[in-house]
């Protein structure tokens, strides 16, 4: 196995000019679009399994397997089991109608966070780690832009969402889920 040449964008950002940061987000945001094309007709593994996604599914018990998923209600049917019980039916059926629809499920990093982007000489050189790469939502890339792990993270992906194409409905859906 090869290295991916350069350093962390964690380790690289505060050399990084702004004009440096903007062309490594557009050109992140480029192969993201790339990887939309790999799409399939449910959200799964790469081996056609179920996913394991705490961070979508919410469980008390995550990693809980979920899926393959096919549909929007199905994909609810499991969401809401992740839902605290005091929550009202009311407000499970606001809700299940503000969720955006999934499809196309599209092959997804789902962790993008700066120590994952490598960079050299102020260009994207390549994205690393890719164990939690499944078929998800299309909008899940985006959501996942919502969660950083440090400052300089939340940095890096307020940036990287300006170059993604607009879910700023689903992402403010889960962040109310």
């Amino acid at each position: 196995m090869k290295r991916i040449p350069g350093e962390p964008l964690s380790k690289a950002w505060s050399k990084l000019s702004t004009h440096e940061k903007e062309g490594i987000a557009k050109q992140t945001a480029e192969y993201l679009l790339q990887l939309r094309n790999l799409q399939s007709d449910k959200i799964q593994s790469l081996t056609g399994g179920p996913v394991y996604s705490d961070f979508l599914f919410r469980n008390k018990d995550s990693p809980l397997p979920h899926g393959p998923i096919t549909s929007d209600d199905e994909l609810w049917a499991h969401m809401e089991r992740g839902l605290n019980e005091a929550i009202s039916e009311a407000v499970r059926i606001r809700l299940r109608q503000r969720m955006p629809p999934a499809a196309p499920y599209t092959f997804t990093h789902g962790d993008l966070t700066n120590v994952k982007i490598m960079v050299g000489n102020g260009c994207l050189t390549g994205i690393i780690d890719w164990e939690t790469s499944e078929y998800f939502p299309v909008c899940w890339e985006y959501i996942c832009t919502s969660v950083g792990d440090s400052e300089e993270d939340r940095e890096w992906k307020v940036l990287l969402r300006q170059y993604m194409p607009d879910q700023n409905t689903a992402r403010e859906f889960w962040l109310d889920y």
